[in-house]
């Protein structure tokens, strides 16, 4: 049976008022605001910008498991009830043939269905919200931090939080630690070219570093405004790097390089981009500065697989200027 790791002593029946507690969420520009600088050398790919960090999970009253179906909760991380959550449940029999159940929470965040015969698995846990003026599916973390399969009769437990960032499933952080949707939280992708003075002349120098600052502007279910300071080394690796696990939100972004020159940043959107207010931009001189916000896949929660964020890549390209 599968259980959150955070509960109350209470038992409850289920489809009544989980009584764990709620957490005021603070305004925005009320909030504390810090930095944190990180370096990246020539070689690594990617940076995770949070590390391990998560916001403390909330409460859940303890369930009762009930034979043959799966029930929980679902919530944010100030103990709110999410309502219309989608939670998606796959049984699978001997031959491959898979057969899926479907739950969608109520307005106390709870959900509870029949699981089909046989071996069940999760195969979607999401919602959608609204999120910087359109709609945005975001993946939800299983409260006891992991998933797993499990018999049919046996009817788990299994509570679900909506995060603004965070690592996922740590099988897949082990191997693919710089996919963004292995984190909850937003991401973008930096490109650039290495210099030439014939066919790229406004490449990077092998060796070269370059600062890209990230301050925020807005943010989704935020305990503080961090600003992020990130100092790469270009390398002959890799023309590109991730940052990953960007809280959710709107960004200021300033790309510098030695000595404090300006970088040239120009950014490339897609149509869905474009819903969230972004536009294809070119920097000047003048104006090396962009706004990036954390982009969603889309916006239907039961297109989210479990256990993972739902963030797309938005690409940037880093270059110098040319005298």
């Amino acid at each position: 049976m599968l259980n959150a790791c955070s509960k109350k002593d209470k038992e409850s029946a289920g489809g009544e008022d989980d009584p764990g507690k709620i957490i005021p969420e603070i305004p925005f520009d009320q909030l504390p605001a810090s930095s944190t600088s990180l370096t990246v050398d020539g070689n690594t790919r990617y940076v995770n910008v949070m590390g391990n960090q998560r916001k403390q999970l909330p409460e859940f009253a303890n369930l009762q498991a009930k034979s043959n179906k799966v029930r929980g909760y679902v919530k944010d991380t100030y103990g709110r009830p999410v309502k219309n959550a989608s939670i998606g449940v796959r049984s699978s029999v001997v031959g491959g043939v898979s057969t899926p159940a479907y739950g969608v929470t109520n307005d106390k965040g709870y959900y509870e269905f029949e699981v089909p015969f046989g071996v069940a698995e999760f195969y979607n846990t999401g919602v959608a919200v609204d999120f910087e003026g359109n709609r945005a599916a975001l993946g939800l973390y299983p409260g006891d931090g992991e998933l797993s399969t499990w018999s049919g009769p046996s009817g788990p437990v299994e509570n679900f939080v909506l995060l603004p960032y965070g690592q996922g499933d740590p099988a897949e952080l082990a191997t693919e630690a710089w996919i963004p949707n292995n984190y909850f939280g937003g991401n973008m992708t930096l490109g650039w070219e290495i210099w030439d003075a014939t066919y790229s002349p406004d490449g990077l120098p092998l060796g070269s570093k370059f600062t890209i600052k990230l301050t925020p502007l807005s943010l989704f279910h935020a305990a503080e405004k961090k600003t992020f300071i990130i100092v790469k080394t270009v390398g002959n690796m890799h023309q590109s790097m991730e940052i990953v696990n960007l809280p959710l939100g709107k960004y200021k972004v300033e790309v510098s390089g030695p000595a404090g020159d300006a970088y040239l940043v120009e950014t490339f959107f897609n149509p869905r981009e474009g819903q969230y207010g972004l536009t294809p931009k070119t920097g000047t001189r003048h104006t090396p500065s962009y706004i990036h916000v954390t982009i969603p896949r889309t916006g239907n929660g039961n297109e989210v697989l479990p256990y993972r964020g739902d963030w797309q890549e938005v690409a940037v390209d880093v270059k110098k200027y040319s005298s």
